[in-house]
């Protein structure tokens, strides 16, 4: 058991059962978090491909942002993007209103 988690033969008779025992414990402990981690991982995935694959289906469905999964990893980033889409939204509001304004002063020209 002791060879299995990387540690060498020299180790295992330099070290007491206690601290041999501790090390296989942090062996398995860091272990299991891992695989927890990679099953998380593996779930989040699924999810965004579910949510890609409805998207092609459905036209109702939208794509979910990468901030959506984990928010807290993607603060700035979000803040960045959605002040870059409201200043979009602002200049196609803008250009809409001009291009409104210039056909309603075109029709009353006549």
């Amino acid at each position: 058991m002791f060879l299995d988690i990387k540690g060498s033969p020299f180790d295992f008779w330099e070290y007491t059962v206690a601290e041999i025992i501790d090390l296989i414990n942090s062996y398995n402990r860091v272990y299991m978090q891992k695989r927890k981690e990679q099953v998380i991982n593996n779930y989040q995935l699924s999810q965004m491909i579910a949510n890609h694959v409805s998207c092609l289906l459905s036209s109702d469905s939208k794509p979910l942002e990468v901030w959506e999964y984990a928010p807290d990893l993607f603060d700035k980033e979000r803040e960045q993007v959605e002040e870059e889409r409201r200043q979009h939204d602002l200049l196609m509001h803008k250009e809409r209103m001009r291009a409104f304004a210039a056909q309603f002063n075109e029709r009353f020209k006549d």
